[in-house]
């Protein structure tokens, strides 16, 4: 042992500093990729351990100028940089079921965290303190001066050297992003594409390590390169003025003589990309259900972390009734980004690709919207507005509706909700939301829910008021201040159930229930404990209820394969409403289209298949599923969130639709 410390003391500080510095970044990759992903020696961790080297000898040569002391600091320094970054990602993971990213740190989820920085930092598990272990050993070698630094190079031959180091090293890391054995043929993006744009941050990190990630998430806010749409991986160019007189009456008919006119206007090579891209997706026919609810009323509430689990015979009545005498979508996903709940309801309004760089409702609350839900149902004459029971603290909802087509977003304070220990009651937003659109003809109401929000290892006023109904039940604590907060969701249902009945208005009148997400730092065994399916198994954490229900029409389950996206599609065909299918990332539940779910680190569910980004692997659910299918629906997938991604960019609709 002793000869082995004389044999580090006689190193020059540059391989010292290298050294530790690389024993403390490789031991902490290792931790993040072994507690993320449940394994270490892949393929990828030879580019990891490359691109580790690369940091390691740059820190090295920079601070093999300094004095013992101030190397001391400076490797100290970095050591526990990286340490807390590792932690805070894993932990953000846990508590927000998402990774970081600079990009979008500024908003939304960052800005959640900073608002709950006490149940953040309480939620940080046990095992990711072990990321500092590198940092407490080297602090106390250091302190104790078991190790010193003496020898600085400094002679021209040195310096050259070190240069040369750092170089080869990294031009090694960075042919390994383009070395055929270690690319993976069904990733939805090889590893040079992520390299230069890291926007599937799940994935980035997979491949890359936190080391290298934060390097390419920092550059990437100042280096966004635009990307070639190729649109000819959806469908063949189409014309679909192209209809034959006898056609069936399910033909959608849309006259594009005034968008083509428009393109041959348009010399924006962004926009023209654009164009070619939507007016070459087919359009989505009519079927049986079109019209089906034609001039009725709609209410469409988003619940709070509406997981399955809520629907209970005995606790939820109201939730149960809709579930089991409406329509039930029991193959229906809610995919999370970044900004979890906003970034939800964005998707539920819009069916665009939210950006994986930024937290889009607040980043492009300005951009006009003409094809989102509220200005379809304006535009047959439906009063629309829309409420929720907090503030405008995570999201600027008074800017962003008003410019999705809401006459008027009522918030905490325009209801004047009353406050409580934790999140406002759902029953009394219901209350108080009901008098601003019963009165009106043809209404369509957007309702956003807080109560059933995390924490929920905690008391507050609305779990304490629900207690003696769930403290019996055979579950953890959390679990029972869930179903708690629940209930006082079912009885603000049930209010309104009555409220439509007594106002002679149930019969004309839709409702629609979907979640933002299911309930965050809860701990999928908690949740387990509750659900009737495994819920570690495939995408089951994120399946989720969506219902559609009016008194008048007879139950069903709905099993096609859905997500959030296909909301509007499917709510615009049952209206009869005028929309033009072309301008969703999603589709109609009833038509015979192929729905895609996406996630936002590239995984995606269809009825044939399921993959999963993270491995580049896929499951396949038929015979048709091989991966010839999976590189095409990749493909067409990348190309969602490009197309998303420039039109949010370049504020299509506004230009589409501003003459």
């Amino acid at each position: 042992m002793r000869s082995i410390k004389n044999k580090f003391d006689e190193l020059n500080n540059f391989v010292k500093i290298f050294i530790i510095s690389f024993i403390s970044t490789i031991y902490v990759e290792f931790l993040f990729k072994y507690i993320s992903f449940g394994s270490i020696f892949v393929k990828e961790t030879v580019q990891i351990i490359f691109f580790s080297a690369t940091i390691c000898l740059f820190i090295s040569f920079l601070a093999n100028y300094f004095k013992s002391k101030s190397i001391k600091i400076i490797t100290l320094i970095y050591v526990f940089f990286i340490s807390t970054y590792v932690l805070l990602q894993l932990n953000f993971k846990s508590y927000m079921d998402n990774y970081m990213s600079f990009n979008a740190a500024s908003e939304g989820g960052f800005n959640r965290v900073l608002g709950e920085v006490k149940n953040f930092l309480l939620a940080i598990k046990p095992i990711y303190f072990t990321v500092f272990i590198p940092f407490i050993v080297f602090l106390i070698l250091f302190v104790s001066k078991k190790v010193n630094f003496n020898k600085k190079l400094d002679k021209n031959i040195d310096i050259l050297l070190m240069g040369l180091s750092i170089l080869v090293v990294h031009i090694v890391s960075l042919l390994c992003l383009k070395i055929p054995i270690l690319q993976n043929k069904n990733q939805i993006k090889s590893n040079y594409e992520l390299y230069r744009e890291p926007n599937f941050i799940e994935l980035s990190l997979k491949q890359f390590g936190p080391t290298r990630f934060i390097i390419r998430d920092f550059i990437y806010i100042f280096n966004q390169k635009e990307v070639k749409i190729d649109i000819d991986i959806d469908v063949e160019p189409v014309d679909n003025n192209d209809k034959k007189d006898n056609e069936d009456d399910y033909s959608r008919i849309i006259n594009d003589e005034e968008w083509k006119k428009l393109i041959s206007e348009t010399s924006n090579q962004k926009l023209n990309a654009l164009n070619e891209y939507y007016i070459n997706q087919p359009i989505t026919e009519k079927n049986k259900y079109t019209g089906y609810f034609k001039d009725k009323n709609l209410i469409l509430i988003m619940i709070e972390a509406f997981d399955m689990i809520a629907i209970n015979k005995d606790l939820t009545p109201n939730l149960y009734k809709l579930a089991t005498e409406g329509w039930y979508f029991d193959n229906y996903y809610t995919p999370k980004y970044s900004c979890t709940t906003g970034e939800s309801e964005f998707i539920a309004l819009t069916s665009i690709i939210p950006s994986t760089t930024v937290c889009t409702p607040n980043s492009y609350k300005d951009n006009t919207y003409s094809t989102s839900i509220f200005e379809l149902f304006n535009k047959s004459n439906y009063y629309s507005t829309s409420y929720h029971n907090w503030k405008d603290q995570f999201y600027e909802r008074k800017v962003l509706h008003k410019n999705m087509g809401s006459k008027y977003f009522y918030n905490y304070d325009d209801l004047k909700i009353r406050a409580y220990s934790g999140w406002p009651s759902d029953e009394t937003l219901i209350e108080q939301s009901i008098p601003f659109f019963i009165n009106n003809d043809k209404f369509f109401s957007f309702i956003i829910t807080s109560s059933m929000h995390f924490p929920y290892d905690e008391n507050s006023y609305i779990v304490n008021m629900h207690w003696d109904k769930v403290k019996k039940l055979p579950y953890s604590d959390k679990i029972k201040r869930y179903y708690a907060k629940v209930i006082d969701f079912d009885r603000g249902l049930g209010y309104l159930l009555e409220t439509l009945k007594a106002e002679g208005k149930l019969d004309d009148t839709v409702i629609a229930l979907f979640g933002d997400h299911h309930p965050l730092n809860m701990g999928i065994a908690n949740l387990n404990s509750a659900s009737n399916i495994d819920r570690n198994v495939d995408f089951n954490l994120d399946k989720m209820p969506f219902i559609i229900y009016n008194s008048k029409s007879e139950a069903q389950i709905i099993s096609k394969t859905a997500s959030t996206f296909d909301i509007i599609p499917t709510l615009a065909n049952l209206f009869d409403l005028d929309y033009d299918p072309r301008y969703y990332i999603g589709t109609d539940m009833f038509s015979n289209q192929e729905s895609t779910v996406i996630f936002t680190n590239g995984s995606w569910i269809t009825d044939k298949a399921m993959y999963f980004s993270s491995t580049g692997k896929y499951k396949a659910l038929s015979d048709d599923a091989d991966d010839e299918y999976v590189q095409k629906i990749n493909k067409q997938v990348n190309n969602k969130f490009y197309v998303s991604d420039l039109t949010l960019k370049n504020d299509y609709f506004k230009y589409r639709f501003s003459k």
